[in-house]
């Protein structure tokens, strides 16, 4: 059996100009795009990004992944998409599992590959790293994520903030059920931030010390906050 090659790719957070040249190198040769997708998505967020970059003819398969906490629902999506993609590469076709950001940070893409892990060869494995959503909000309003001998904490979620407001330098992912609470806690210790949606998308949005209280009550999915000790606002600058 010619075991076909399985890859990885980080397609950044939103811009399709911020993909590596490694990755726009995968995604022009493999077969096969495995494409993450939840029920609620009318479109996947990582296949409007790299498809600009893949062939025409390139072939697609979704693999769903619901929005759960139940780790035995999830296990038997991420068995189910591993399986699919086993087949594929069986068959000697190249997959690349595309994934926003960064495949090794909080990414579905670590999960699959466990569950391909000992029933592919190890070689035919590869992971293409990509610019971080992280990186991509600092850089887009102008702040380092840290200097000098600075810690950075990233945290998955606001739960338990409290107990890390120590830290001078925060990053704050999917914020977005929590977002009131987490500005809360925040101002309580009097911490600027700044909070960014949809980086490097057309609806990309910027608010530099956000209110707990929103006029439209929405709060994007694809949103982070950096919580440094002062931040400046920029824009008054400007």
């Amino acid at each position: 059996m010619t075991w076909g090659r399985f890859y990885g790719v980080g397609v950044g957070p939103g811009d399709p100009q911020l993909l590596t040249l490694k990755a726009v190198e995968v995604l022009r040769k493999t077969d096969v795009i495995a494409i993450p997708k939840s029920k609620l998505e009318r479109e996947s967020v990582a296949w409007e990004i790299a498809k600009g970059h893949c062939r025409p003819d390139v072939g697609q398969i979704e693999i769903e992944l619901p929005m759960t906490s139940e780790r035995e629902v999830l296990e038997q999506a991420w068995e189910s998409g591993a399986e699919r993609i086993r087949r594929l590469l069986a068959d000697g076709q190249t997959v690349a599992f595309i994934t926003l950001g960064d495949p090794s940070l909080y990414s579905t893409y670590t999960y699959l590959l466990d569950k391909l892990k000992g029933k592919i060869p190890e070689e035919r494995i590869e992971t293409v790293p990509g610019i971080m959503a992280l990186a991509a909000a600092a850089a887009r309003v102008n702040l380092p994520l840290a200097e000098g001998d600075e810690p950075l904490l990233i945290l998955p979620s606001g739960e338990g903030i409290e107990d890390y407001l120590g830290f001078p330098n925060l990053v704050l992912m999917k914020v977005s059920r929590r977002l009131p609470e987490i500005l809360a806690r925040l101002k309580d210790k009097d911490r600027a931030a700044v909070l960014l949606s949809r980086v490097g998308h057309d609806t990309e949005r910027i608010e530099w010390n956000p209110e707990a209280q929103r006029p439209d009550g929405k709060i994007d999915y694809l949103s982070l906050l950096i919580v440094k000790g002062a931040v400046g606002r920029a824009e008054e600058e400007n």
